[in-house]
């Protein structure tokens, strides 16, 4: 299966050449001797016909081959319901850098159930879903902003320190308190509470 865009191009490469490679030699051969000195023989118009065409369909079955790819490793990677990144994606990329110098910050957001039991879960999952767009806004692009499961997500800082950490935990803290988040017409207002740990350096 075909992960990457630079994939499909080399494949569909590699057919053309091994159609070329082969099927011109083999139509020559087979076409009239006369037609052989002529400008443009018949036979390798037909040959270069059939060389664009398979070109095409390789390119066409490879790059759906890497769409799929792409939608599995999002339904693996991302989660549906906030687009942030999921648990394993976290456990993952924490796993390939254990060595990694920063901080976790554990968000929850408070009295989630009473949302859910008074506007419904409708209303639950845009809260979580807004409260995701907050944390991303929040943070940086190399930064991992993760849904845990249910209403808790974990950042992790690249190389920030507890310090500078409890900067960031504040301002998201703050910025999530003030916000007015919105369901139809429903209006709604949170709060959340955040944990840390470091990691590396300072842990």
């Amino acid at each position: 299966m075909v992960k990457t865009k630079r994939g499909v191009w080399l494949y569909t490469i590699a057919v053309t050449l091994t159609v070329d490679a082969s099927v011109t030699p083999l139509i020559m051969m087979l076409a009239p001797r006369s037609e052989w000195y002529t400008d443009v023989p018949p036979a390798l118009a037909l040959a270069t016909l059939l060389s664009v065409f398979f070109s095409v369909f390789a390119w066409q079955q490879n790059f759906r081959s890497y769409q799929l790819t792409q939608e599995l490793r999002n339904l693996l990677e991302r989660d549906k319901l906030t687009d942030v990144a999921t648990r394993d994606f976290f456990f993952k990329r924490m796993a390939e850098a254990p060595d990694a110098y920063g901080l976790s910050l554990m968000v929850d957001i408070d009295h989630f159930k009473t949302v859910n039991d008074t506007y419904g879960h409708i209303a639950g999952d845009a809260v979580i879903r807004q409260v995701a767009q907050i944390l991303q806004r929040n943070c940086r692009s190399k930064d991992i902003v993760c849904r845990f499961g249910g209403e808790e997500f974990i950042v992790f800082l690249f190389g920030v320190g507890k310090e500078n950490g409890l900067d960031v935990a504040e301002r998201i803290r703050r910025v999530v308190e003030a916000e007015v988040l919105r369901h139809d017409d429903l209006k709604l207002q949170v709060t959340v509470s955040i944990g840390g740990g470091a990691q590396g350096q300072d842990g």
